[in-house]
């Protein structure tokens, strides 16, 4: 599932947030703050989010909050998407009055909707998932360039892979601006975040994607802002670093047998990174254009973001060691993660 953003899908979003303050004022009765309601003196935000689904409506996604909405809903009534809200947030005061491991759609849940007289049938729709056929052979010949990274000779290898970032580059510059859908994908859930994935998402960056660190109730996100085949590229991109890094570090470890501890992990993550940064050296002035333009929408996504500083131990060699794999390291075309994120059971239509 990938989340959307666009002009439209911003004014989906203004109107969801409008209505479901309605409800909850109006139908609720809870008091409103700027951007949150409030159930005895507690304070809940209300964040929407816009997907694309073949059949899944909406769902509530407790640990971030958030409310999904299928962008469908771009083309139907208020009324409509009264009623899917009704049920969306009627999971989320579920949650809020008894927990996160009552049954979905259960007796808690109906109760909930006998409350505030509430209809719990939403209708269900098919959405039809149009593909851009030039979107689909770009996405063919990088995966197909990103394939020769499994070259035994180094030049090939990396002219591979330097293509592959050259090809989305003159993609994404012959774009109309008139196209301003971006898409949103979540990766590598975790309690925390890490050097590996700051790692990871320091070269994801190459791949026209913004990263951006999502925390969430007790887990970290690592989510990624693009357009959708850079986005699908930086997936396969991401899973093939997530692999590669543990086996380069059990492989140093090996071949340097003093590298111990989480201090010399993480440098030597960070110095991977380094390494291959420094040799693609893939900074053009039409990319930094690029990636400023994605900052620009990061920022309409995220009204908060910011740049957390991080403060860790450095082990020197271990750093070195890293960047010296990372100038020798090419990427291969990833294997998708089996397993997805997955939401709530409580919070899915």
């Amino acid at each position: 599932m990938e989340i959307l953003y666009s002009s439209a899908i911003f004014a989906l979003l203004k109107r969801a947030q409008k209505l479901s303050r309605k409800i909850l004022a109006e139908e609720v009765g809870l008091p409103l703050g700027r951007s949150r309601f409030f159930v005895k003196n507690t304070g809940y935000p209300l964040h929407f989010i816009a997907f694309e689904h073949p059949s899944r409506l909406g769902y509530f996604q407790a640990d971030l909050y958030e409310i999904g909405i299928n962008k469908v809903y771009l083309f139907e009534s208020d009324e409509n998407l009264l009623n899917l809200l009704r049920h969306e947030l009627a999971h989320y005061l579920t949650y809020i009055y008894y927990g996160p491991h009552v049954s979905h759609h259960g007796k808690e849940f109906h109760e909930i909707c006998q409350r505030y007289g509430w209809n719990t049938e939403v209708s269900r729709a098919a959405i039809k998932t149009e593909k851009i056929a030039h979107q689909e052979k770009v996405l063919a010949k990088v995966h197909k360039l990103l394939s020769l990274a499994n070259s035994s000779h180094q030049g090939e290898a990396e002219a591979a892979t330097l293509k592959a970032q050259e090809l989305l580059l003159k993609y994404n510059l012959n774009l109309k601006e008139t196209r301003d859908e971006m898409r949103l994908l979540r990766l590598f859930p975790q309690k925390r975040s890490s050097a590996k994935l700051s790692a990871i998402s320091s070269i994801l960056r190459t791949f026209l994607v913004y990263p951006v660190f999502n925390h969430g109730k007790g887990c970290v996100y690592l989510e990624l802002v693009g357009e959708k085949v850079n986005v699908e590229v930086a997936e396969y991109v991401a899973n093939f670093l997530d692999q590669k890094f543990e086996k380069l570090w059990q492989e140093a470890k090996k071949e340097t047998p003093d590298l111990k501890g989480i201090a010399s992990k993480n440098s030597f993550f960070r110095g991977l990174a380094k390494g291959y940064l420094d040799k693609a050296k893939v900074y053009s002035h039409a990319l930094i254009k690029l990636e400023n333009q994605l900052v620009e929408k990061a920022h309409q996504i995220y009204p908060h973001l910011n740049s957390a500083k991080s403060f860790f131990k450095h082990h020197d060699k271990a750093a070195q060691i890293g960047q010296k794999k990372g100038e020798n390291l090419n990427i291969q075309q990833g294997i998708k993660s089996k397993s997805n994120v997955k939401f709530l059971e409580n919070g899915v239509v």
